[in-house]
């Protein structure tokens, strides 16, 4: 499986209703093509959103997102780095962590 990101952008914020809505057109079309939703990230102002998939590949969400009719500016398949994979950066984030909390 592949982690793929899609990105969306929109010109008036988007509401809780519409991205429900859209997660449940986008969960029946990705299941048909042996694909699951990971996470998303939401812009404050509503505007833009990247979502994490897993998936055979790109194109998989695409024609998912397409048979769903959901709009979506880009698809690609990704690596994740993270700072669990350096101690150092996961250091100075947990101490950041822990000012914050």
């Amino acid at each position: 499986m592949a982690r793929v990101v899609m990105e969306q952008t929109y010109e008036t914020p988007i509401s809780d209703e519409a991205m429900a809505n859209f997660a449940r057109r986008m969960d029946e079309c990705l299941e048909l093509r042996n694909g699951a939703w990971a996470r998303s990230y939401v812009a404050l102002d509503r505007k833009r959103m990247t979502c994490e998939f897993y998936a055979p590949d790109a194109d998989s969400v695409r024609d998912a997102l397409r048979s769903g009719n959901i709009p979506f500016d880009r698809v690609w398949t990704a690596d994740v780095f993270s700072a669990e994979d350096f101690p150092e950066h996961l250091e100075r984030l947990n101490r950041m962590r822990q000012k914050a909390g």
